[in-house]
């Protein structure tokens, strides 16, 4: 199925159209009916001449109901302007088209309907002020059909038009990353809540797991239906209906999005491109009524340079939005739409001239002036782009010569050379003050350079002068404390007597000597007592060989397995109780499962 929104002046025969076109009158409410105005958003469907279904979202065009036109279109990428032959071009015509272009939306047909009306110059006088309107815009490439929706002359040119059209429109993508704008919401007897929307980005499927935004709430997809069918899985471009479990129809209303879990940036804060429509202003700061997607938000827009090409909007809710995404902006005071917005930037930096300096970049280079450090993972969400694309923009970003790929990340070069250049100055000054440690922590040179470890294991992974091991960072050639004087002196005496070793200070050794024999893992130190590493590996050897062999042990016989005393075994067998190769029953040891 692909959808189309119409759009046009009040009273210029949309609702009669889609009506001829499709034999569903989109007018739902008895008032409406009776008033002969649409006030809220209709929805029909049809079969074009191939076979293909075509959804129509049927948008009002009276002045008063412009959130609700916006409504409709918000998800759309074809339109049926309506335009009639007997009134021209008209305020609304002129609003709704300006929307449409604000929202990119490049493709669509022109109906001139009410042809009954008029007479043949009349018509052809219509038709060229309808010429003169849309010259230098996208809609001169429509074509223009005239349609008289009450004797049905011109009806089936229009569905031809409009096959031509969606056969030239990019069919929709499938990005793996579905939303559903909705318009819709109700419940419904026997199944709960039910919303409708256009599908975009990807598709749904009965059971997916979806979360609806704002909010956060979580939800199962129990039942889809599109065009009245029930379905499995609804595809991209689809009028669909959604039969949600886990969520109060009452939590939901038009605006909200339904969207896959996990494959959305929610955010309350974007940096975009303006397009403000010719003589319209917009203050440095103000506060304007943002339409996105299917609903209507207040947000302050903050325009960041002297030009207006940039802003900075801020929502009063977390949207679930990517880059390329367009908004609609209108003054809430003059009930006017002033300009557009294209969404560049989901993470906006602090500075106003930082911000400015990457919003005309191209999209690789600004996610990468955004975050020097960029995840791979994390683009499909930055950039609003399928998992095919996202590598793609790697291959891209890489291909330039200004960043390369560490571990999972992207990141600059400027960002590893300052990480790499910073770790070699850190860990050269506390060599040189403290010898006998083998190095500094991952975690203290992370946190002294501000990246987090994996980027800093990732920045040092094939650094020739740098090692890192057991969470110490190191100079290659770095010998540690077991390879100087005083860890030599005391290793060889913890050596000579395993199992009863002397203190530090019994061998004239400092004690932070011993605790860096720790951190390089020579030594092990049980309840205050410093044991060498060899000697804990023995004594865990012996122990679960006798404990195999005889099925219990006493505290005594461990003793003497060892040839110590009982103030130097109590510490071996915690930590052998500890690892599982024994266990303690009463006053024996048994078998662990690590015996």
């Amino acid at each position: 199925m692909r959808v189309v929104a119409t759009a046009g002046h009040v009273d210029h025969g949309k609702s009669s159209l889609v009506l001829a076109l499709t034999g569903t009158d989109p007018d739902r409410f008895p008032e409406e009916k009776a008033r002969g105005l649409t006030i809220d958003l209709g929805f029909a469907f049809t079969n074009l001449p191939s076979g293909e279904v075509v959804g129509f979202v049927d948008v009002p065009g009276h002045v008063k109901f412009v959130k609700n036109m916006l409504a409709g279109v918000g998800a759309i990428d074809v339109a049926l302007l309506v335009v009639a032959a007997n009134e021209g071009w008209m305020p609304q015509t002129e609003e709704h088209v300006r929307i449409l272009e604000l929202l990119d939306v490049q493709h669509g047909a022109i109906a001139l309907t009410k042809a009954g009306l008029v007479d043949d110059d009349t018509l052809e006088l219509a038709h060229l002020d309808l010429d003169d309107h849309i010259a230098g815009t996208a809609l001169e490439r429509w074509p223009i059909i005239v349609v008289d929706s009450v004797s049905g002359a011109g009806v089936d040119a229009l569905r031809g038009a409009l096959e031509t059209v969606l056969g030239a429109a990019p069919p929709p993508r499938d990005r793996g990353r579905p939303r559903l704008w909705v318009d819709r919401v109700f419940s419904a007897r026997g199944a709960g809540t039910v919303v409708t929307g256009t599908l975009v980005g990807g598709a749904f499927a009965i059971d997916d797991d979806v979360v609806v935004e704002p909010g956060t709430q979580r939800a199962r997809v129990r039942g889809i239906e599109s065009h009245h069918d029930r379905l499995t899985k609804a595809a991209p471009g689809s009028r669909v209906a959604l039969n949600l479990a886990g969520v109060d129809h009452h939590a939901i209303a038009r605006g909200h999005a339904v969207v896959g879990a996990g494959r959305w940036a929610t955010v309350d804060v974007v940096d975009v491109a303006l397009r403000i429509i010719s003589g319209e202003t917009i203050a440095r700061r103000s506060t304007l009524d943002v339409h996105v997607g299917s609903g209507q938000h207040r947000a302050t827009v903050r325009v960041l340079d002297p030009e207006a090409r940039f802003a900075r909007v801020r929502f009063d809710v977390s949207l679930p939005l990517a880059v390329g995404d367009r908004f609609v902006l209108r003054s809430s005071a003059r009930q006017t739409t002033i300009g557009g917005a294209e969404v560049l930037d989901l993470a906006p930096a602090r500075r106003i001239a930082a911000a400015v300096a990457r919003l005309g970049l191209p999209l690789g280079a600004r996610l990468l002036a955004a975050k020097p450090w960029l995840r791979v993972a994390d683009i499909e969400m930055l950039a609003g782009t399928s998992a095919e694309e996202a590598g793609a923009l790697v291959d891209a970003m890489l291909g330039h010569g200004d960043a390369v790929r560490a571990g999972d990340w992207v990141v600059t070069n400027a960002e590893l050379e300052r990480v790499v250049v910073g770790t070699l100055e850190l860990v050269d000054t506390h060599h040189r003050e403290h010898p006998a440690e083998a190095g500094l922590e991952v975690a203290e040179v992370a946190r002294r350079l501000q990246v987090d470890r994996g980027q800093l294991r990732a920045a040092l992974a094939e650094h020739e002068q740098l090692v890192v091991s057991r969470d110490i960072v190191a100079m290659s050639g770095h010998r540690g404390a077991a390879h100087q004087e005083d860890g030599r002196r005391l290793l060889d005496a913890l050596a000579a007597s395993p199992f009863a070793p002397p203190a530090p200070a019994e061998v004239d050794v400092d004690q932070e000597v011993a605790k860096a024999l720790v951190r390089d893992g020579a030594a092990v130190e049980l309840d205050g007592v410093l044991f060498a590493t060899s000697a804990l590996d023995r004594a865990r050897d012996m122990v679960a060989g006798a404990v195999r062999d005889r099925g219990t042990l006493t505290i005594a016989e461990i003793r003497d397995l060892l040839g110590s005393t009982r103030k130097y075994v109590m510490p071996l067998v915690n930590r052998l109780d500890a690892e599982g190769v024994t266990r303690r029953r009463g006053d024996l040891r048994i078998p662990g499962p690590r015996a």
